[in-house]
């Protein structure tokens, strides 16, 4: 026994090795293949398809080898050595693959016949090898008097604890102090000193080489499968568990952050439960051989740990939400976290899966008897299935069944297997053995047919930090209720989860995370592009990575001078968003000058020849696995080489979530690839760093005349609100001499070989120490670089200021501040947050002029809700900017006046305009239904104003709000009447969880005589009552 730990232990850095090989390929494949589902598809095909082909070929070998200790350290040494040469051959590969054009040139279909080839050449030799180390050490351990195989199952759990290690290692150590290419030559050194030493204990026999030791004892042998069987069952499982891997992935991204440490994570969990559950059947008292019926068990207790969470549905995604209180811990908090809710999640399946593999290889055979080649078939057929289950359920299987339709079907797929295997337990006699699967299977089938997640689960930011925690049950009942209720659609594709929600406007979610608005976002997502537009003095052609709500390749479509636009976005089902915000991106995908291609943006910008006057990059979160090699100095260094001449690269940077050393990083990086980078912000926690190669000069009558132009005039008035030059410029912060200097003080860079800000971003998002863009204002303020450097003509600096000041979310008042400079930044702070008697009387305190069209409608609205008549001169200054915002001010003047008629017609009119004009100030027509259902309280308005808000407002503009003021003034108009009855209706299954609409719901559904929904109304509204605190004195 003691050779077998050692060999074991041999096992256990072989397998950490193995982990970290992968890990570093499939990361430097990605920079070549691009992180398509086809590429990772095509990488992982090879890496598992040779460990498979490898144990069968190898696993024969070790039967017949006379020294299989011997044997296997020679396959670890040589594992070593072909692991050594794999960067060169990544090297030849990166120039063949990019030198043919990629998928750009070749299409998806022969681009993956080329994936596979050239994976092959990298990957063929050394995962061959890896395939025959099990078997080989397998043989070297086992002996006849193991009928069970438990030394085999002891080496197979064991190697996979060792994998564990490996990628814990890697992920939160390894790669981002190393490096991919030093973290790889690490395991090669490991890995070469395996070898030798299980070369050096090859000179003392195994227990195999034992001549006589140890003679097989007799054990009573059960009616078993035949191994064609056996192998087919081993595919199974392969094939489910893999299934099964993409759902966990897919499902438990929005709940842990989808960065690389969740990733991460998530595979050691799935390996611990294996490791732990080889090692466990290894330890299971008798010497017998494994039995059917046990086969049997272990699928349906499979299926049974696969349906629990899948029945507890949303209430992980509570837990998962509380659980974030342990980020007061640290990062550390968060890791500890994620943990606890992966083992409820993984761990449980894979520990029975980890018990499952050695089962089956005692099912073919006992002890030492063709136990290298049997060992090597099980796994080959097990890597068959697991490919297979990769392959389809990507391509296939996720988008057409959903993740959660997925993980139901594998509990099924699980359930029928044990069905299928208990026919061959009943006739061996294991009856007990078989009512018990049975049972079991049932109830895992049973759980299927359970809610399970929803959209509270999937889509509501618990993973990115944005989800509110609720602190009672009434308020966590409505947060998974409104969760469920704001989402229009949800499409499992082909690379990411995406829904579409209309809660204040439409808003796009990628993996759980809100990745844009039709409306909230529109100040980066119309201009950032537009900036480029502006800067540029005649852009042709244009590249935007990221389609998103489809705004910046809309709106730079609409330049009378562009004549091309291409757009590059890895998920098809992203196409859906851009058509849905139609209202918002000029129709772009009907737009003949925009072509969007479908790829990664990577693999597109290396291997395409075109070039471009302006590049913009706004991918997702760059914590997001995969994403920060849009980040890295060789992307930026690619890009400029597709720019033309005078041509700009436009960064898109997020400030929130951020430390500063991440900032700093990034600007060392396209400072190393662009010899001047301005920053520009264009939204509340977002940066704009525009790149090129040339310094930038500005000539001030031109670009006056530019942003005078269509669609330039409308952006700016619609995205920043803002009518002039000077408004334009207030959004610029920095010159290049201060990027300049920031990145003369960061050594570090994000390379390909090492993306620092990768975890940089995803250990900000769980950090309290963040950078702010108020910080990188005041440095610029400070040093003086807060204006454009090389600009020609006459600039009006005051108006600059003043512009700046107007903004609500970043101190930018100048150096030496005017009291009015400082009143209007206290007055902005103030509308932001709804407070209109504070701007009133800031502003009247100070009465300055207003600059733009964002301090008319606040000046105006203030007024307007003081009742001073003052307010309809500035509402008629704002209509030739926003008619509907002016309206609105008017509405709200009327209604402080008691002129309750003109109000009315008024509110009519702006509720009418909403339909088609998706550019109204959002809180404005906010405040303005909530204008609506306080007159609504006199009945003779309720019809009127009902009749205007029953139509959806362009952009989804506060169609959550509408929807249920709707069933408010139906009451107001007829009581339970059919009206409020089919506006309740329509909001069902998941109504808002208030008191008010709770009992109008009981009551209305009572006299409607609506049985179903009169028995759940009321005992929703008994769930309510009885959660919410006892009265000091009961009515």
């Amino acid at each position: 026994m003691r050779t077998t730990w050692k060999v074991a232990g041999l096992l256990f850095c072989s397998g950490a090795c193995a982990l970290i090989y992968q890990t570093v390929w499939m990361r430097q494949f990605r920079l070549i293949f691009g992180a398509s589902t086809y590429a990772t598809a095509a990488v992982l095909a090879i890496f598992m398809g040779g460990l498979g082909i490898g144990s069968a070929i190898l696993g024969r070998r070790a039967d017949t080898h006379p020294q299989p200790l011997r044997f296997y350290a020679h396959l670890e040494l040589m594992i070593a050595a072909a692991s050594a040469l794999s960067p060169l051959l990544l090297w030849i590969v990166a120039k063949i693959y990019f030198g043919i054009g990629g998928s750009v040139t070749l299409g998806n279909f022969l681009a993956t016949i080329v994936r596979l080839l050239l994976a092959a050449l990298v990957l063929g030799a050394p995962t061959l090898l890896m395939g025959g180390t099990l078997p080989a050490a397998a043989r070297a351990v086992e002996w006849n008097d193991d009928a069970g195989r438990r030394r085999v199952a002891l080496l197979y759990g064991v190697n996979t604890l060792g994998a564990v290690t490996g990628t814990l290692l890697s992920t939160f150590f390894m790669l981002e102090v190393f490096g991919n290419l030093r973290t790889l030559y690490v395991a090669v050194l490991l890995n070469a000193l395996v070898g030798i030493v299980a070369r050096s204990l090859a000179v003392i026999p195994t227990l195999s080489e034992r001549e006589g030791e140890g003679p097989g004892r007799e054990v009573r042998e059960d009616v078993a499968l035949q191994p064609p069987l056996v192998l087919a069952a081993a595919a199974l499982t392969g094939f489910v568990f893999l299934l099964m891997e993409l759902v966990w992935y897919r499902m438990l991204a929005p709940l842990l952050g989808g960065s690389t440490f969740t990733f991460g994570l998530i595979l050691a969990i799935a390996l611990l439960g294996i490791g732990l559950g080889g090692a466990a059947y290894s330890f299971w008292g008798g010497g017998g051989r494994a039995t059917v019926g046990g086969f049997a068990l272990t699928c349906s207790l499979e299926a049974a740990a696969v349906a629990l969470p899948f029945a507890l549905g949303d209430r992980l995604a509570i837990l998962a939400n509380l659980l974030r209180s342990l980020g007061t811990l640290g990062f550390q908090g968060h890791v500890i976290s994620w943990t606890l809710l992966t083992m409820i999640v993984v761990f449980p399946a894979a520990f029975i899966a980890g018990v499952q593999f050695p089962l089956l290889i005692s099912l073919l055979g006992r002890g030492q008897e063709h136990v290298g080649r049997q060992v090597g078939l099980t796994y080959a057929w097990n890597t068959a299935g697991a490919i297979v289950g990769s392959l389809t359920g990507g391509f296939g299987i996720l988008p057409l069944l959903t993740a959660p339709g997925t993980w139901r079907a594998v509990v099924i797929l699980l359930a029928l297997l044990a069905i299928a295997a208990m026919v061959f337990g009943v006739r061996g006699r294991q009856i007990g053995v078989a009512i018990a699967s049975t049972l079991i299977a049932a109830a895992a089938i049973g759980g299927t047919f359970a809610l399970g997640p929803t959209a509270a689960w999937r889509h509501s930011g618990i993973g990115a930090q944005r989800a509110q925690i609720p602190d009672s049950l009434n308020s966590t009942r409505d947060f998974l209720y409104s969760n469920r209720r704001t989402k229009v659609w949800d499409e499992d594709g082909r690379e990411s989860s995406v829904a579409l929600f209309d809660t204040s406007d439409l808003a796009f979610i990628i993996n759980g995370k809100a990745d844009g608005s039709a409306r909230g976002d529109a100040g980066t997502q119309v201009m950032a592009g537009l900036v480029g537009g502006i800067l540029h003095p005649n852009p042709r052609r244009a590249l935007v990575i990221g389609l998103g709500t489809g705004s910046t390749a809309g709106w730079l479509g609409a330049i009378p001078a562009m004549e091309r636009v291409d757009v590059v976005e890895l998920e098809p089902a992203v196409l859906r968003v851009a058509a849905a915000c139609h209202d918002v991106n000029h129709e772009v995908l009907r737009n003949p000058k925009v072509h969007v291609r479908i790829g990664d943006a990577r693999e597109v910008l290396l291997v395409s020849r075109d070039r471009y006057d302006i590049i913009f990059s706004e991918p997702s979160n760059p914590y997001r696995a995969g994403i920060a090699s849009l980040f890295t100095e060789e992307f930026y260094r690619a890009s400029a080489a597709r720019l033309n001449r005078g041509g700009f690269f436009l960064q898109w940077l997020q400030t929130y979530d951020v430390d500063s050393q991440t900032i700093r990083t990034i600007y060392a990086t396209i400072a190393s690839a662009f010899a001047h980078v301005e920053t520009w912000q264009t939204d509340q926690g977002d940066l704009l760093l525009v790149a090129t190669r040339d310094s930038i000069v500005l000539d001030a009558d031109v670009l006056r005349g530019r942003v005078a132009q269509e669609p330039f005039r409308s952006a700016l008035t619609h995205a920043w609100r803002v009518e002039s030059l000077e408004g334009f410029l207030s959004h610029f912060i920095a010159r290049d001499t201060l990027a300049g200097t920031i990145a003369g003080q960061e050594r570090e860079r994000n390379t390909d070989d090492r993306t620092l800000i990768e975890f940089g971003f995803a250990r900000g998002l769980t950090g309290k120490e963040r950078f702010s863009m108020n910080e990188l204002a005041a440095l610029a303020k400070a040093r003086g670089e807060d204006a454009p450097a090389r600009l020609r003509g006459a600039i009006d600096w005051a108006a600059v200021a003043a512009n700046r000041s107007s903004i609500e979310y970043v101190n930018f008042t100048p150096r030496n501040p005017s009291p009015d400079d400082l009143s209007r930044h206290r007055a902005a702070g103030h509308y932001g947050d709804g407070a209109l008697t504070s701007v009133y009387n800031e502003w009247k305190a100070h009465k300055w002029q207003p600059v733009n069209s964002a301090e008319l409608v606040m000046i105006g609205e203030a007024l307007a809700d003081a009742g001073s008549e003052d307010a309809a001169g500035y509402a008629e200054r704002l209509r030739v900017w926003q008619p509907v915002d002016a309206d609105a001010i008017m509405a709200r003047l009327r209604v402080r006046q008691g002129r309750m008629p003109e109000a009315i017609v008024l509110l009519e009119r702006v509720f009418i305009a909403c339909r088609r004009d998706p550019w109204p100030t959002v809180d404005v027509i906010g405040r303005s239904l909530d204008l609506a259902l306080n007159a609504a309280k006199e009945h003779r308005y309720a019809a009127q104003l009902f009749n205007s808000m029953s139509q959806p407002f362009a952009a989804g503009l506060w169609n959550d709000t509408r929807r249920f003021y709707l069933v408010l003034l139906a009451k107001e108009i007829q009581g339970c009447g059919p009206a409020t009855t089919d506006k309740l209706r329509a909001l069902e299954p998941w109504p808002p969880w208030r008191k008010d609409l709770l009992q109008l719901r009981r009551d209305c559904y009572q006299s409607a005589m609506m049985s179903d929904l009169a028995t759940r109304a009321k005992r929703e509204w008994e769930d309510f009552v009885a959660a919410e605190p006892a009265p000091l004195l009961a009515k």
